[in-house]
């Protein structure tokens, strides 16, 4: 049975934080947008400089969604984009010049019905991810991203784009997202900051949602609470 329509999703996010000492102080989300009915379209937010005096800047972000039309060789694509610039926590806690997250899916309409295992799920890749400067109380923290965080652009197409998907690629997919957990750095007095971070989450129609946090933060003693920074997810169906 052929394809007859392609559900699109996806969302991005600046920034966006939970923090309940000090506080409460709850941020929904910082430059927010997303694809509000599956359908094709472009979207896209900003916020300007934001400050919690002694606890909490930036100096601005933007959002942006992309859900492409089918092309003329049948990819339905969906580029998510956030950027966050001149983030600091609690003075010099932590700080960062710039958070970038670049996140493409796509689909094919003649994958289908080909009867391979990939066939029924979009292909996601990180794309033009990137934190620059990122230090803790002053000293540089190691740049943890794993391998597909740092894919060029000809590597990234060609993986999205194949008719079957490289499987070197999808091993170190498959690692990244496995290894989420031990991709932090503690911080004495502060908490955990958790770098590219990758999850899959559940959705109605069992095809996993990919998300993604450039920095997400978990906060504890003597301060309590949480953020994100450069979030995003994307997911598509066809049917």
């Amino acid at each position: 049975m052929p394809m007859k329509e392609f559900l699109y999703h996806g969302q991005a996010v600046g920034f966006e934080a939970d923090i309940w000492e000090p506080g409460p102080h709850k941020i929904d989300g910082h430059a927010r947008c997303g694809v509000p009915d599956k359908k094709a379209g472009h979207y896209n937010a900003q916020q300007g400089p934001f400050e919690i005096p002694n606890l909490l800047s930036h100096a601005g972000c933007t959002s942006e969604v992309i859900a492409h039309p089918e092309d003329k060789d049948g990819f339905f694509r969906t580029e998510v984009r956030a950027t966050l610039h001149k983030l600091s926590l609690e003075g010099d806690a932590l700080t960062a010049d710039r958070i970038t997250l670049g996140f493409v899916s796509v689909y094919r309409r003649q994958w289908f019905d080909n009867g391979k295992a990939h066939a029924k799920r979009v292909r996601v890749v990180p794309y033009g991810c990137g934190i620059v400067n990122l230090a803790a109380k002053g000293q540089p923290i190691p740049d943890l991203l794993p391998a597909p965080f740092r894919y060029s652009t000809d590597r990234c197409e060609a993986y999205l784009r194949g008719d079957d998907p490289d499987p070197a690629a999808e091993a170190e997919i498959r690692k990244a997202i496995t290894d989420s957990p031990s991709r932090f750095k503690y911080v004495k007095n502060f908490g955990r900051i958790f770098i590219g971070e990758w999850t899959l989450l559940p959705s109605d129609d069992w095809h996993p949602i990919h998300q993604i946090y450039m920095l997400r933060l978990a906060m504890g003693s003597p301060q309590t609470g949480g953020s994100g920074t450069g979030g995003g997810q994307v997911n598509g169906t066809g049917g």
